[in-house]
């Protein structure tokens, strides 16, 4: 019986050392996340992190538990078969969701959970975002750790004694059901002394102990989470009750300001019935744009045309996807860090739509977007919100299709011109970019090297850019320009260039450029603290077409206009003010604060359970 009890605690050993391995991985895969981390603090994470490694480590020695309990009662061949093919499978299911976190955390800067799932309803949506190193790499990963956990495992099972011919018989099942018991112990999180009880149920905000988000993601175990969300899943459209809601509601509405659906602004148009053209442009974050304290050369067109019209310094995009940027610049609908608003069809109908509020005052309406049109719900939300045209890459030739998402920026931009030339005026077109979306290849040379993702990236947000200074170069020898009002910004920002963490401010930070022979004023700069809600009510008061129903947003060139901002990331919601911001992480409950803020006053909780709760009544 020495050998089997050896042989436990190897198996639990051996579950941990490769925890810890993975977590080693983790960290070296994406090293660039951890740049302003320390040394020290990075070694903390192995030791935080072990109240998850226990945890899950105890779910996963349940079953050897009772495999022992009854070995006696089996043919030794089958416990040994039995022990061994259980501690392969769950070993390589271990590998494989970790490696699959490598890549979700490399790109989105989170964690892999159940609302990763979502995108297995349109796997395309993943295969055309993976390069083909970035799909092959992982594979081999996963091959290698497979043999790797093969061979441990064998290793391991073969300590293990099953000859009951001889002594233990009655004394094993006896003393490997109290080693199961004992393992709901790490489970649970620990125990009580007095009174002696299991602890509280642990959670994932056991293991956050440091500043620097990467490093509090290091310590989470990725199995223990992933199974974690799984169980929540049920509540991702319950209500949340973190504090009463008349308390919820008088801190967001003391946050948010008063309501400023005052007719009052200031024009920045000298036509009163513009065209508008409205180009969001793919993860254009400001950290690559020069004029916005971005790098040096990216995005050379965009700066140069920022000193032609009128540019928004101070603009945040809502949230971490392009699913929750678009709910939010067409519908001022904030992103919420576990779904968006506009992948539920039922609700939708409940909001209002720029294409809708144009088509209503008599424009002809379009949205271009050269990827699948069904990606993220778009079609659907776009028929729902009135657009009379929906063009997408099956609208175009087979030929075009030179990308793993569809038709290349420079292909629709061409479109969209060709096709504002035979439309009637007034119009409200939009184009959703995406070239620069990950995995970034592009027709053109990569101007910043193929090294890394951010080579990557770089160079594709420069291919956009040219395609963008080319199409207004050509707008501006045309008819309509005189009349058009050109609006461009971003879906999102990302964490590329600097690798800012995901719920760190400057990932949210992103452009408006407002141009256009429409304009009455060129090379102006607007620094008031705004956000993708507030870009439809903006608009809309310029053109003198009403902005009530968008509630959540407000007009930026109202004299009354109090500066903040909202976004959502993985985690829960940031909010910004002009001197400080705080950031409430929902998982753990718990918020953090920058700069000068009163503390006393938790409005990310009342944000995130506002917002919340708004949605689940629709």
């Amino acid at each position: 019986m020495k050998n089997n009890i050896r042989g436990y605690f190897y198996l639990w050993g051996a579950f941990l050392l490769f925890f810890a391995f993975y977590r080693t991985f983790f960290i070296a895969y994406n090293w660039s996340s951890f740049h302003e981390a320390t040394f020290k603090s990075i070694l903390w994470s192995y030791f935080y992190g072990l109240k998850l490694d226990l945890s899950f480590s105890g779910y996963m020695m349940i079953m050897p538990s009772i495999i022992l309990v009854v070995s006696p009662f089996l043919r030794a061949s089958w416990v040994k078969n039995i022990l061994l093919w259980y501690t392969i499978i769950i070993l390589n299911i271990v590998s494989v969701i970790e490696v699959i976190d490598l890549e979700i955390y490399s790109y989105w800067g989170e964690k892999f959970d159940a609302l990763h799932l979502l995108y297995l309803t349109d796997p395309s949506q993943l295969t055309n975002s993976l390069s083909f190193w970035r799909t092959f790499i992982p594979i081999i990963f996963m091959m290698s750790f497979i043999y790797i956990n093969v061979k441990v495992s064998k290793k391991i099972i073969a300590k293990f004694t099953f000859d009951f011919s001889i002594h233990y018989y009655w004394q094993k099942p006896i003393l490997f059901l109290a080693l199961g018991g004992l393992s709901l112990i790490p489970i649970r999180g620990g125990f009580s002394i007095f009174p002696w009880r299991l602890g509280v149920p642990i959670n994932v905000g056991a293991v956050y102990f440091n500043h620097h988000l990467a490093v509090n993601h290091a310590a989470v175990n990725t199995l223990w989470n992933f199974l974690f969300s799984i169980s929540e899943w049920k509540d991702l459209d319950a209500r949340f009750d973190l504090m009463p809601d008349q308390q919820a509601t008088s801190l967001f509405e003391e946050f948010n300001g008063a309501s400023n659906t005052s007719s009052k602004t200031t024009s920045l148009l000298k036509t009163k019935r513009p065209n508008v053209i409205l180009i969001i442009v793919e993860s254009l974050t400001a950290k690559a744009i020069e004029v916005l304290g971005g790098e040096k050369g990216v995005t050379p067109h965009f700066n140069k045309l920022s000193r032609e019209g009128v540019l928004f310094s101070n603009f945040y995009a809502s949230g971490h996807r392009s699913n929750r940027g678009i709910g939010s610049i067409f519908s001022s609908y904030p992103g919420l860090p576990y779904t968006a608003i506009i992948l539920h069809p039922n609700k939708v109908e409940q909001l209002p739509h720029l294409m809708g509020s144009f088509r209503d005052n008599g424009y002809n309406t379009a949205f271009y977007y050269g990827g699948e049109i069904d990606f993220a719900n778009f079609r659907a939300y776009f028929q729902q919100g009135k657009a009379s045209n929906i063009i997408s890459k099956l609208d175009f030739p087979f030929s075009t299709m030179t990308t793993k998402w569809g038709v290349h920026d420079h292909v629709v931009f061409d479109t969209l011109f060709n096709d504002i030339n035979c439309v009637k005026e007034p119009f409200f077109y939009s184009f959703f970019t995406l070239s620069s979306h990950e995995p970034f290849d592009i027709p053109t040379e990569k101007r910043f090297g193929d090294n890394n993702s951010t080579e990557n990236f770089k160079s594709a947000v420069h291919y956009t850019d040219a395609c963008l200074g080319k199409f207004i170069d050509k707008a501006k020898k045309t008819d309509w320009w005189n009349n058009t009002l050109v609006v461009i910004t971003a879906d999102h920002g990302v964490k590329h260039i600097k690798e800012t963490a995901n719920g760190q401010k400057e990932t949210f930070q992103i452009p408006m450029l407002w141009l256009g022979g429409a304009l009455s004023k060129k090379d102006t700069l607007i620094s008031s603290l705004s956000c993708h809600l507030d870009l439809a009510p903006t608009i809309l008061s310029q053109v003198n077409i009403d902005h009530s129903q968008y509630i959540y947003g407000k007009n930026i060139l109202t004299p009354s206009y109090s500066p903040r901002a909202f976004y959502s990331y993985g985690d829960g919601v940031g909010l910004l003010t002009d001197s400080s911001y705080q950031i409430y992480n929902y998982e753990i409950n718990s918020s953090a604060v920058v700069g000068v803020f009163d503390t006393t006053r938790d409005y990310g909780k009342a944000t995130f359970q506002y917002f919340a709760n708004d949605f689940h009544s629709k």
